[in-house]
């Protein structure tokens, strides 16, 4: 009895050891964002998530991390640098802080419509080159797709305006960096740097008259109460980065590597679909409450931020990425 109780003892541990090597081989990852649950940056992560599970036969999952649970994206994308997270949905203005040649998709109009965007994301030429940009400043990332922000467009609260010299003199608010306020400048409004919580009440107490932001924030944060008009400007289509640690990323096999980036490349675009149809949805949405819409006259904007672009473009020597884009728009 003791020989069987010792082997039955054995069986036991070996049973053990088994599991727990069969855990330790499904990895798990940790992915952050700063958006709210169920908005566009969350639903990519989501898709993400699914596909990689699907494509690695759940040898890897991504934990997702919504709502700047792990900071915000600046101290996200840190910890990325640092392998303390595993991977960060990023907008392209937050990445820049770390690779400053993406400061040329700050610049407004770069893109000119949806179709423009999409063709140019999906261009492996772009990819990697915004991948050799990323991977020359040694930040131990990797770039693994390309997610939307939105379309940046103007809310105000002074009524309807069509082309630049009706927004002449407007107090605008703007992201804190000199690019934007050399654009609104040109554009002949007064740029206002503020910081975003304050937007909605200065708007109300006319501090601002306007600001810009994408439509989803707009509504999320109820600021058409203070700016019941929105301008279809369209100025900016936010380029969103997704990147990972790339030493985690190289400790994978050959064959989960491409796997892990099919599922990248395959939520992406799931994600800016969906952003489409979220944008859509907050127009109706905020329609029904009273917002008023105009589409103003966009070419006479975008010929005046064009210089903008070029200059942006030679003092970061991407001459050639600018090219890139503007290829696709013909």
């Amino acid at each position: 009895m003791s020989k069987i109780r010792n082997l039955a003892f054995g069986l036991t541990v070996a049973a053990a050891v088994v599991a727990a090597t069969g855990a330790d081989a499904q990895t798990k990852l940790r992915f952050g964002h700063d958006q709210p649950i169920g908005s566009a940056y969350d639903e990519g992560l989501k898709s993400l998530q699914r596909l990689v599970t699907e494509k690695t036969g759940g040898k890897v999952q991504v934990d997702i991390f919504p709502a700047a649970q792990l900071g915000s994206e600046v101290a996200m994308i840190e910890g990325v640098r640092l392998g303390s997270l595993d991977g960060v949905v990023s907008h392209v203005a937050n990445a820049a802080t770390v690779v400053p040649e993406l400061t040329l998709f700050s610049v407004s109009y770069l893109f000119k419509d949806a179709d423009h965007f999409e063709k140019v994301l999906t261009d492996p030429k772009f990819a990697a080159r915004v991948s050799q940009l990323v991977e020359d400043r040694k930040l131990g990332i990797k770039l693994i797709g390309f997610f939307s922000g939105g379309v940046r467009n103007i809310y105000t609260r002074k009524g309807e305006a069509k082309t630049p010299d009706e927004l002449k003199g407007t107090k605008i608010r703007v992201m804190n960096n000199p690019i934007e306020a050399k654009i609104w400048s040109t554009i002949g409004a007064i740029p206002t740097p503020m910081n975003f919580g304050e937007v909605y009440q200065s708007l109300q107490t006319g501090v601002l008259d306007a600001a810009e932001n994408g439509l989803s924030i707009i509504e999320t944060n109820r600021h058409y109460e203070a700016a019941k008009t929105i301008i279809m400007t369209e100025h900016q289509r936010a380029l969103v980065l997704v990147t990972m640690n790339e030493r985690r990323f190289n400790s994978f096999p050959a064959d989960v590597q491409k796997q892990f980036l099919d599922a990248a490349r395959e939520a992406s675009a799931a994600q800016r679909k969906r952003d489409i149809e979220l944008n859509a949805e907050a127009i109706e949405r905020m329609k029904a409450k009273g917002t008023a819409f105009v589409v103003p006259e966009r070419a006479k904007f975008a010929t005046l931020i064009i210089p903008i672009q070029d200059e942006v473009a030679a003092n970061q020597k991407v001459t050639d990425l600018l090219a890139l884009v503007r290829s696709h728009a013909k």
